[in-house]
């Protein structure tokens, strides 16, 4: 389990820190609680900032805020590894921090969807993205490792299913 605190100043509402936890395993985000912004890390906390001057493990900044929309639907839409739980889940406590007010479609690309983010976007709803950009890092990396393996295992011989 990856405890999450991302920390955000600049937007919309008051600054805060909202904390999140993953299941590697199942492939979950849990966004749990919005609380006061802090820049201290909360024991066992990975720290997502857009302040450059907080300790922290990324930093997150305004050419992030695409690839963050795009890990947000594609844990609000994917199924996790029971294949029936939502990937993405706000508990009581950070429902406001719920981005999807905030984001609005404007059309498509070569890349795929374009959207507009409201010029209301709150700090606990870039946070959310935040979270859901961090994850989605993980996975990436996490997926080049088994493909990593994967290529492995063929190269020695085995046969392998995908």
């Amino acid at each position: 389990m990856i405890q999450i605190q991302t920390t955000f100043t600049g937007y919309a509402g008051r600054a805060c820190s909202l904390f999140s936890a993953y299941d590697e395993a199942s492939r979950i985000l849990v966004v749990s609680a919005e609380g006061d912004y802090r820049t201290e890390r909360r024991a066992g906390c990975v720290v997502i900032t857009n302040v450059p001057d907080v300790p922290r493990d990324a930093l997150f900044t305004h050419d992030d805020i695409m690839e963050a929309i795009d890990s947000y639907f594609a844990l609000k839409t994917g199924v996790a590894d029971d294949g029936k739980s939502a990937r993405l889940a706000f508990g009581d406590r950070a429902s406001r921090a719920n981005p999807e007010g905030a984001i609005e479609r404007d059309g498509f690309d070569a890349r795929g969807p374009k959207y507009r983010v409201s010029d209301s976007v709150t700090c606990a709803q870039m946070a959310a993205l935040a979270a859901c950009w961090y994850v989605s890092k993980g996975a990436s990396v996490e997926d080049v490792v088994d493909m990593a393996e994967t290529l492995r295992q063929l190269q020695s011989g085995r046969v392998v299913t995908l």
